[in-house]
């Protein structure tokens, strides 16, 4: 009897960007998210204190990239998403 074996791997995608926001250089952290979607980043970076804040980022049906969280972002992620968005695309190209 002969089995056989169906393997199916995807490309796990994890990078880190250093980002600068208001004047000071931030790490984020990118994950792909293949159980969640196609266009679907766990994404994390640390605050001030060093505690890790938590995010997603997604495109909808309309090709846009929306960020949403289980906790209340600061302001600093907030007013600069269209920044951490760049870099996310320009991370998946590297990648």
């Amino acid at each position: 009897m002969k089995t056989i074996m169906n393997n199916n791997f995807k490309k796990i995608i994890h990078f880190s960007r250093l980002i600068k926001i208001s004047g000071r250089l931030r790490e984020f952290n990118f994950r792909k998210n293949n159980n969640a979607g196609n266009y679907v980043f766990d994404a994390d970076t640390a605050d001030d204190r060093g505690n890790r804040l938590f995010f997603r980022l997604n495109k909808d049906e309309n090709n846009e990239w929306e960020v949403t969280s289980s906790q209340v972002l600061p302001e600093w992620i907030t007013a600069h998403q269209e920044q951490i968005i760049t870099e996310l695309e320009e991370g998946v190209l590297n990648n």
